[in-house]
Protein backbone atom coordinates (compact mmCIF):
# COMPACT_ATOMS: atom_id res chain seq x y z
CA UNK A 1 0.00 0.00 0.00
CA UNK A 2 1.69 3.10 -1.33
CA UNK A 3 1.99 6.10 1.59
CA UNK A 4 -0.11 9.04 1.30
CA UNK A 5 1.40 12.23 2.43
CA UNK A 6 -0.17 16.00 1.74
CA UNK A 7 2.10 18.78 2.93
CA UNK A 8 0.51 21.47 4.98
CA UNK A 9 -0.88 24.77 3.69
CA UNK A 10 -2.31 27.74 5.93
CA UNK A 11 -5.61 26.07 5.08
CA UNK A 12 -5.35 22.64 5.11
CA UNK A 13 -3.50 20.01 7.52
CA UNK A 14 -0.58 17.96 7.18
CA UNK A 15 -1.53 14.29 6.46
CA UNK A 16 1.00 10.78 6.82
CA UNK A 17 -0.45 7.96 6.04
CA UNK A 18 1.83 4.92 5.97
CA UNK A 19 1.38 1.81 6.63
CA UNK A 20 4.95 0.25 6.27
CA UNK A 21 5.91 2.72 9.05
CA UNK A 22 2.55 2.83 10.65
CA UNK A 23 2.02 6.52 10.69
CA UNK A 24 -1.21 7.80 10.67
CA UNK A 25 -0.89 11.83 11.44
CA UNK A 26 -2.68 14.67 11.14
CA UNK A 27 -1.28 18.39 12.15
CA UNK A 28 -2.30 21.37 11.66
CA UNK A 29 -5.34 23.86 10.69
CA UNK A 30 -8.12 22.20 8.52
CA UNK A 31 -10.15 25.31 6.42
CA UNK A 32 -9.69 23.98 3.17
CA UNK A 33 -11.90 25.84 0.57
CA UNK A 34 -13.46 22.38 -0.42
CA UNK A 35 -13.25 19.91 2.26
CA UNK A 36 -14.32 17.15 0.02
CA UNK A 37 -11.57 16.86 -2.40
CA UNK A 38 -8.82 17.71 0.14
CA UNK A 39 -10.46 14.59 2.47
CA UNK A 40 -11.40 12.29 -0.88
CA UNK A 41 -8.04 10.33 -1.03
CA UNK A 42 -7.09 10.22 2.84
CA UNK A 43 -10.71 8.81 3.06
CA UNK A 44 -10.04 6.60 -0.34
CA UNK A 45 -6.39 5.29 1.50
CA UNK A 46 -8.39 4.40 4.89
CA UNK A 47 -11.25 2.86 2.81
CA UNK A 48 -8.11 0.23 1.26
CA UNK A 49 -6.38 0.44 4.77
CA UNK A 50 -9.06 -1.06 6.81
CA UNK A 51 -9.28 -4.56 4.40
CA UNK A 52 -5.94 -5.34 5.98
CA UNK A 53 -4.66 -3.12 8.98
CA UNK A 54 -1.62 -3.51 11.05
CA UNK A 55 -1.37 -5.56 14.22
CA UNK A 56 -1.90 -2.25 15.78
CA UNK A 57 -3.21 1.17 14.28
CA UNK A 58 -2.45 4.55 16.38
CA UNK A 59 -4.17 7.57 14.53
CA UNK A 60 -2.48 10.62 15.91
CA UNK A 61 -4.23 14.37 15.80
CA UNK A 62 -2.41 17.14 17.32
CA UNK A 63 -4.51 20.20 15.17
CA UNK A 64 -4.58 23.54 16.15
CA UNK A 65 -8.42 24.33 14.86
CA UNK A 66 -10.25 22.92 12.28
CA UNK A 67 -14.08 24.02 10.48
CA UNK A 68 -17.04 22.46 10.69
CA UNK A 69 -17.19 20.85 7.19
CA UNK A 70 -13.76 19.64 8.21
CA UNK A 71 -14.55 18.21 11.13
CA UNK A 72 -17.20 15.93 9.21
CA UNK A 73 -14.46 14.60 7.42
CA UNK A 74 -12.48 13.86 10.38
CA UNK A 75 -15.36 11.88 11.30
CA UNK A 76 -15.73 9.92 8.22
CA UNK A 77 -12.12 8.67 8.71
CA UNK A 78 -12.61 7.52 12.61
CA UNK A 79 -15.96 5.85 10.85
CA UNK A 80 -13.93 4.01 9.17
CA UNK A 81 -11.55 3.58 11.03
CA UNK A 82 -14.27 2.13 13.18
CA UNK A 83 -14.05 -1.03 11.24
CA UNK A 84 -10.74 -1.75 12.65
CA UNK A 85 -12.11 -1.65 16.30
CA UNK A 86 -15.04 -4.26 15.32
CA UNK A 87 -13.24 -6.41 13.94
CA UNK A 88 -11.13 -7.28 17.98
CA UNK A 89 -7.97 -5.55 16.06
CA UNK A 90 -5.83 -3.04 18.57
CA UNK A 91 -6.49 0.69 17.43
CA UNK A 92 -6.52 3.74 19.69
CA UNK A 93 -6.49 7.46 18.92
CA UNK A 94 -3.72 10.15 20.22
CA UNK A 95 -5.99 13.11 20.25
CA UNK A 96 -3.27 16.32 21.24
CA UNK A 97 -4.62 19.72 22.34
CA UNK A 98 -3.29 22.88 23.39
CA UNK A 99 -3.39 23.04 27.45
CA UNK A 100 -6.00 26.03 27.39
CA UNK A 101 -7.85 24.72 24.87
CA UNK A 102 -10.72 22.46 26.11
CA UNK A 103 -12.84 23.00 22.98
CA UNK A 104 -10.14 20.75 21.24
CA UNK A 105 -10.68 17.88 23.60
CA UNK A 106 -14.39 17.96 24.15
CA UNK A 107 -14.41 17.62 20.46
CA UNK A 108 -12.54 14.71 20.90
CA UNK A 109 -14.40 13.33 23.41
CA UNK A 110 -17.34 13.77 21.21
CA UNK A 111 -15.96 12.40 18.46
CA UNK A 112 -14.66 8.96 20.86
CA UNK A 113 -18.26 8.73 22.02
CA UNK A 114 -19.71 8.62 18.61
CA UNK A 115 -17.36 6.32 16.28
CA UNK A 116 -16.79 4.33 19.99
CA UNK A 117 -12.67 4.19 19.54
CA UNK A 118 -10.58 4.34 22.30
CA UNK A 119 -8.68 8.03 22.43
CA UNK A 120 -6.04 9.18 24.63
CA UNK A 121 -5.90 12.80 25.44
CA UNK A 122 -2.51 14.55 25.54
CA UNK A 123 -1.22 18.20 25.73
CA UNK A 124 1.08 19.86 24.33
Amino acid sequence: MKPLRIQATNESLEVNLDKEMSRFEFYGKSLPENPNEFFEPVLKWFREYVKEPNKETILVFKMEYFNTASSKRILDILSICHEIHKNKQSIFVNWFYHFNDEDMKETGESFSEIVHLPFKYLTY
